[in-house]
């Protein structure tokens, strides 16, 4: 099925509006929204900074529905208003365009490096903040129009909270699967993988969109049109069924209210910290792989606080703290006197050149996959490997994990067999490439956790794959190349 987009109108002037029970105000600043509404107990804020499309944040009332959460802020991908239901088309998107260079809105590096691929639409909201306490946390959920078609495919898109500061001195992602160090992404949680966290509010059958109208010419862009920040795509024939015997069984009041084919459960994100001490955190969401396709995160009213927790590893109890400091000047140190030299080490310098393509190597790595009954790597996918071979020539500690899998057809011991063969196949092709043994780690999964349904050979063909996954852990620790030195 090929990706196609479907032309929404979107009405800048529109600033408040309720459809039912959901209610988006898109009015409020970001400072705003997260003074007022994110921040809970135990925090200081201070900067707050927002990169994106101004309809792609708002605040947001949602009540009678399954999700845990009924108020709080919205990010989206796309316009805020595309989550509105009822739920009524397989496929709602709105593309945004830089206005100056009319080209597609950046994603973020973060965000490529956890989804493994590039990011466009990205809205990022950033802020520095002082916890009072020891452990921070967050409340969100996670919606998606990516769902359920293109679950298993390179179109992952992807959320995170990315923390620095303190002992966190490269961006620590903390919005992660339970007892994982997995991103919430399209990929990860979906009505396949750990669905025990997901909410199927998909009541479409037989989707199948086309490009082009029959007999229908195709329009010339006006000479004299106007810049907008809107991509505004021809109108495309979107054909599909209502499939009725599932719709009875589906929560009505998510159907009315949200126009997202599939939500995560309401999921915490946090982490360990040092009271007192000043952090940033960027929380992002982008569009993967193309632009096309609206996702959403609802982060639930006072969810950013801090609480004392005494479980934390080599826990020390600490002075409350609150009502003697100057937090202000945390946030804004002053500067150094005049007089004072101010020693201060020189980060060490290297190709940025090199890393920025190695960067982009990497982010286009996605599954390998492979014909019927097969386990030779097809040309196809070789240029992909390819490219993560330069990759990791450039970062020699970086451990690979490779995981085989197969459709349902064929009984569970020949296909374990076959799974362990394509995994197999694809270590061969990378120790080829040079890259040693020792840093490749193997599995087959045969025809459990399917990336797509095995009732259509699309979905079949999605499932006949290796899965590649980088673990960088000892990379962050080691130092420069001494050939990127200068």
């Amino acid at each position: 099925m090929k990706r196609i987009g479907l032309s929404l109108l979107v009405g800048l002037a529109l600033l408040s509006k309720s459809f039912g029970q959901l209610v988006i105000d898109t009015s409020i600043a970001p400072e705003q929204l997260v003074k007022q509404f994110l921040l809970g107990s135990g925090v200081k804020i201070g900067k707050v900074t927002f990169t994106g499309n101004k309809l792609a944040i708002a605040h947001f009332i949602l009540n009678k529905t399954p999700l845990d959460i009924k108020k709080g802020m919205l990010l989206s991908t796309g316009s805020v208003f595309n989550a509105v239901g009822p739920n009524t088309y397989p496929y709602t998107t709105t593309g945004f365009l830089d206005v100056k260079t009319q080209k597609l809105q950046k994603g973020d590096k973060d965000l490529n490096r956890i989804a493994h691929n590039y990011s466009y639409d990205a809205a990022i909201l950033e802020f520095d903040f002082i916890p009072l306490n020891n452990k921070i946390a967050f409340t969100y959920c996670f919606g998606s129009e990516e769902y359920p078609e293109y679950v298993g495919s390179r179109y992952n898109d992807v959320f995170g909270f990315f923390i620095t500061g303190g002992k966190f001195h490269t961006p620590k992602n903390i919005a992660i699967l339970p007892l994982s160090n997995l991103p919430i992404t399209v990929n990860t949680i979906n009505q396949h993988q750990n669905k025990k966290g997901f909410i199927d509010n998909d009541i479409f059958s037989n989707v199948k969109p086309k490009k082009e109208l029959p007999n229908q010419p195709k329009k010339k862009p006006a000479a004299n049109k106007k810049k907008s920040d809107i991509i505004e795509e021809d109108k495309v024939e979107i054909l599909f069924d209502i499939d009725k015997k599932k719709e009875k069984k589906m929560n009505q009041a998510l159907i009315q209210n949200l126009q997202y084919d599939g939500l995560t459960r309401a999921l915490v994100a946090w982490c360990y910290v040092i009271p007192y001490q000043k952090y940033h955190i960027k929380i992002a969401i982008a569009d993967v792989g193309d632009n096309s396709y609206d996702s959403g995160v609802f982060l639930a009213d006072g969810a950013f606080s801090s609480e004392k927790d005494k479980k934390m590893p080599y826990f020390k109890d600490y002075a409350d703290l609150s009502n003697k400091l100057n937090f202000d000047s945390i946030f804004n140190p002053p500067p150094p006197k005049k007089g004072v030299v101010k020693i201060v080490q020189k980060p060490k310098i290297i190709n940025q050149d090199s890393l920025e393509q190695a960067e982009a190597d990497f982010f286009q790595i996605t599954n390998v996959n492979f014909e019927t009954d097969k386990f030779f790597i097809p040309d196809t996918a070789k240029k992909h490997l390819d490219a993560l071979v330069l990759y990791l020539h450039k970062h020699p500690l970086m451990k690979i994990n490779l995981f085989g899998y197969t459709d349902n057809q064929g009984n569970k011991i020949y296909n374990q067999q076959l799974s362990d063969k394509r995994a197999a196949s694809v270590k061969q092709y990378l120790i080829d490439g040079g890259i040693k043994e020792k840093s490749i780690s193997i599995g087959g999964f045969n025809f459990e956790r399917p990336a797509a349904s095995n009732n259509s050979e699309e979905g079949r063909a999605r499932n006949r794959r290796v899965e590649i996954s980088l673990d960088d852990k000892d990379e962050l620790k080691a130092k420069p190349r001494k050939e990127l030195k200068k």
